[in-house]
């Protein structure tokens, strides 16, 4: 994680939670419009952003975790979670992967993804996703 991401509403102080979801493993396909953009992954270090890949099989393989009615975490299989830059800083409300003290909350709205941290569902904006409401995507879990 990057020295400036910032915090997020409030930083996870709890024991980090197991998956207990009937979801199992899926991932992400997202769309625009109805148009598919692809498959969400992070692009890697230095800053794990989050991205599209054309190939189901390229993209991060994630779990549900629901730890009360106040949304669900969404964590890749390496134990970091989808969240964002909420820093004011260049990116601000970029969507990355993140160690579990700065997991955003998430809430599915029929086919978007709404932050429940920033309370703005999840767009695009040229190759990058963010949390910010603008030019706002679909997305479906799909089983793998």
């Amino acid at each position: 994680m990057s020295t400036d991401d910032g915090a997020v509403g409030s930083e996870n102080s709890d024991a980090e939670p197991q998956a207990a979801s009937a979801a199992g493993e899926f991932n992400i396909r997202v769309s625009l419009n109805g148009v598919s953009l692809g498959w969400w992954t992070d692009i890697g270090s230095p800053e794990w952003w989050i991205a599209a890949v054309p190939k189901q099989s390229d993209s991060t393989t994630w779990t549900q975790i629901s730890t009360s009615a106040d949304g669900i975490y969404l964590k890749k299989s390496t134990n970091n979670y989808l969240s964002y830059r909420s820093a004011n800083v260049v990116y601000s409300t970029g969507l990355k992967m993140r160690d579990w003290g700065a997991a955003a909350r998430w809430q599915l709205e029929g086919k978007n993804l709404r932050c429940l941290d920033n309370n703005n569902l999840v767009g695009r904006d040229g190759d990058s996703f963010y949390c910010n409401g603008q030019n706002v995507v679909e997305v479906e879990f799909v089983p793998v």
